[in-house]
């Protein structure tokens, strides 16, 4: 894996975020409830463009934090992490809630990439003071499981949604 560094999305990175949403494809893996969310990218699908959910994210400021993994060498955006100060900002059940949602680009996946992003992320939550994050995945998504645990996941327990009928495992790591 080739060194990455955390940047908070803004204006300067719209069109590597757009090229970054492209690579994700209809029929991968659900992984939310929402089918369509690109974890780490969290409410883009929501939005007309890039540029109206850069004003969104900006509104969340202070709540919520987004980032794009970028590599050192090229400066290409290889990972997207959205960090929730706090559960209650995470739109789905408070069962299901997560301090964290990331992704990986398909091309990039595999390379470690995933395991140093949410180290870094992990670096940003215990800047704002957290003592402890909550992190969900589905069960299926056995590559975000190794992530979280790689990172000091410690696993809870496996809750299945009532309305989806996913089986998502939850964890915990103390900062």
């Amino acid at each position: 894996m080739e060194p990455i560094r955390l940047v908070p999305v803004s204006e300067e990175y719209a069109g590597a975020i757009a090229e970054y949403a492209a690579q994700f494809p209809a029929e991968r893996m659900r992984v939310t409830l929402k089918p369509d969310r690109i974890p780490g990218l969290d409410g883009l699908e929501e939005c007309a463009d890039v540029r109206s959910w850069l004003g969104s994210c900006a509104e969340m400021a202070g709540k919520i934090s987004w980032f794009l993994s970028v590599r050192e060498r090229d400066g290409k955006v290889v990972g997207a992490l959205v960090l929730r100060h706090s559960l209650e900002y995470d739109d789905d059940d408070p069962e299901f809630a997560s301090h964290f949602g990331y992704s990986i680009r398909p091309d990039e996946q595999r390379k470690g990439y995933a395991k140093e992003q949410l180290r870094l992320g992990l670096e940003e939550a215990r800047k704002l003071g957290l003592t402890s994050v909550r992190l969900v995945c589905r069960d299926l998504n056995i590559g975000s499981g190794r992530t979280i645990r790689s990172c000091g996941g410690v696993y809870l327990d496996s809750i299945t949604g009532e309305e989806s009928g996913m089986r998502i495992d939850r964890y915990d790591i103390a900062l």
